[in-house]
């Protein structure tokens, strides 16, 4: 656990005091590269840690032995990161050495992301540890390129332009299929919800929780065989409620501040995502393999924290309160920025106590230690 609190306060200590002040562009890309480095680093380096490191070890020594027409006829709906495997074991590649090419994809995405689109890269970078980025990136590798893609496709969500926004989902989709279910966040993430259109949404979330199972018993036979199979497994077992505890206050929190988000396009995303998040994260408490879909709006959080702490920047932001009479009050910058720091520490301590993808302790390469007994890739 030790090099992941190093790696914490380091980052979020340089971040803070070369970066935090000026938000000067060359610093922050400076910043950002030794953050790319430093999680590439302990993602690369990783040895049995993460559910599926093992599995997707076999794979990448079985898909070695197939064709190219194998991998089309066997997986043709998910057959780029098939194919990614198969390219990189035809030039001799180990799997540890395609696990580098594939975190130094991951990684610079992120951090791609992030320098473009965060007002704040220091807390992006805080809370891409801390909420549970690296460790979803340590563990499902296929699903985290789809996010990848998914980040990438970002500004063509914001800037509402279809086409690139389309390609680039099916692309990441091709790697893992829970993109193309993410691909309504398109219209559902820009939409400025009434407060009757809310308690809509919240009424059809109560129904579809309610009803989940018989429902997915009659869309079963229309999805992938791997997924179809998850019912009754490892994976469909559910989490308590305390798991929707954090992602409740990020969700709350996004609305509580929303005043501080001065672009009005970008608030109504934000606030969606946060809103989406929650409503996703509330099905793990019946099957808690349902939180990948979470991860698509939750992504947006990298960018949305920093977007409240920016427009507060002055000193006092606008704190929304429905229950108050003037519709807001006004809080000091810095007491926000503790609320979300500490909002982050708390999400890492308790995925740590909790071994969220079994990626705590770490276990390097030098550690080489026994395997655990391997589970299906989720």
């Amino acid at each position: 656990m030790a090099i992941y609190y190093i790696t914490l306060s380091l980052l979020t200590g340089t971040g803070y005091f070369f970066t935090g002040k000026k938000q000067g562009r060359r610093a922050a890309f400076c910043y950002l590269a030794i953050a790319f480095f430093s999680f590439a680093f302990l993602a690369s380096f990783r040895y049995g840690i993460g559910f599926d490191y093992f599995s997707y070890q076999n794979i990448y020594g079985i898909v070695s032995q197939w064709s190219f027409g194998d991998i089309f006829h066997y997986i043709w709906n998910e057959s780029f990161f098939y194919l990614a495997c198969k390219i990189f074991s035809m030039a001799g590649c180990s799997y540890p050495v395609f696990l580098i090419f594939v975190n130094l994809f991951l990684m610079g995405v992120s951090m791609q992301f992030i320098y473009r689109f965060s007002k704040i890269p220091w807390v992006s970078v805080y809370l891409y540890l801390t909420l549970q980025f690296l460790a979803y990136q340590m563990n499902l590798i296929r699903q985290s390129i789809a996010v990848a893609f998914f980040m990438l496709a970002y500004p063509y969500l914001k800037g509402r332009k279809l086409l690139p926004y389309t390609l680039l989902v099916f692309l990441g989709g091709m790697f893992h299929n829970s993109l193309l279910f993410a691909y309504p966040l398109y219209f559902f993430l820009a939409w400025e919800y009434s407060r009757k259109m809310l308690s809509g949404i919240l009424a059809v979330t109560l129904l579809g929780y309610l009803l989940f199972d018989p429902l997915f018993a009659i869309v079963a036979p229309m999805l992938p065989a791997r997924y179809a199979k998850y019912s009754g497994g490892y994976f469909w077992n559910a989490n308590g409620l305390l798991y929707v505890l954090l992602p409740a206050l990020y969700c709350l929190s996004a609305y509580v501040f929303q005043g501080c988000i001065q672009d009005r396009r970008l608030r109504t995303i934000f606030t969606n995502s946060a809103l989406f998040q929650f409503l996703i994260n509330i099905f793990i408490t019946k099957h808690f393999i349902l939180e990948r879909f979470a991860i698509y709006p939750f992504v947006f959080s990298l960018l949305a924290i920093p977007e409240i702490l920016w427009g507060c920047r002055g000193g006092e932001g606008k704190v929304s309160l429905p229950w108050k009479k003037e519709g807001e009050w006004r809080l000091g910058c810095r007491h926000v920025l503790l609320w979300f720091l500490l909002l982050g520490l708390a999400w890492f301590l308790f995925a740590a106590a909790e071994g969220f993808h079994r990626v705590y302790p770490y276990v390097s390469l030098l550690d080489r230690s026994l395997s655990e007994p391997e589970l299906p890739v989720y």
